[in-house]
């Protein structure tokens, strides 16, 4: 039980630092436990919510968070995936195995693509459904037409399959939108708890829920994503993107394969 603990720990800590809910290794770890993919699914939202939340009350102190960019993203993020949450049960498991690990290799690419992006910050785009957002230093854009549909698909994937939508927000918001870094790695935190908690109020109306799991191991990830978010404001995130890409390839490989 040791290692299982440490093994949490471990990952929310890490993910923390870049923004990230723990979606992509928890549910594996439930499942190498032997628990069910709802029961897998259902405790890894809740785990989702306790890093999230956790992790977005350092930023928040550190006045990295964007609110009105948190606002807009995740109101459409929180409809999907509380539907998400609640259809999940309609889909045989291994479907959801295989579309899980296909979306990590996806955010996996995302992640290394944007490695070389980062450090670019060009002038935000104007024009029609462009949103002018000025936070402290930084100036950006966002189109406004194009988060609807993208936000709530990302909703809808993290509430049936049990992950945190920063998986795909943060490269999203790096890439498409030019946020710096800091900042989108500091709101994901924001909604990736917000996400957690849509998508874990779905799974309450299914009853696939262990109590006893979800607060045992959320003691856990409540420390590492605090010790986390604390590094990751004085730390730069490339190398720990990079690393992260690459294990998350190859827990989506195992995923498909064990499916």
């Amino acid at each position: 039980m040791f290692v299982e603990l440490f093994l949490f720990f471990l990952f929310s800590f890490f993910l923390s630092m870049v923004g990230l809910g723990g979606g992509a290794f928890y549910v594996p770890l439930l499942l190498a436990l032997g628990y069910a993919f709802p029961l897998a699914s259902s405790t890894s939202l809740f785990l989702i919510t306790v890093t999230g939340f956790s992790a977005f009350s350092r930023f928040q102190r550190a006045k990295l968070v964007d609110w009105q960019l948190a606002v807009v993203m995740d109101t459409f993020t929180d409809i999907g995936a509380f539907v998400g949450g609640y259809t999940a049960v309609y889909f045989a498991s291994h479907y959801l195995k295989i579309a899980f690990g296909v979306l990590l290799i996806l955010a996996a690419l995302f992640i290394l693509f944007m490695q070389g992006k980062q450090k670019n910050h060009p002038e935000p785009r104007q024009g029609f459904g462009y949103w002018q957002r000025e936070f402290g230093e930084y100036r950006y854009s966002i189109f406004v037409p194009a988060i609807i549909p993208i936000t709530f698909a990302i909703g809808y994937l993290s509430g049936a399959l049990g992950i945190a939508g920063g998986l795909l927000k943060v490269p999203i918001m790096i890439l498409w939108f030019s946020i710096p870094a800091k900042v989108a790695v500091a709101t994901s935190s924001l909604m990736v708890g917000l996400t957690g908690l849509l998508g874990f109020s779905g799974h309450l109306f299914t009853g696939q829920i262990n109590w006893l799991l979800c607060f045992g191991l959320g003691i856990v990830v409540l420390l590492g994503s605090q010790l986390g978010a604390k590094i990751s404001i004085r730390l730069e995130e490339r190398k720990l993107k990079l690393a992260l890409a690459i294990i998350l390839i190859v827990i989506a490989i195992w995923m498909i394969l064990r499916t």
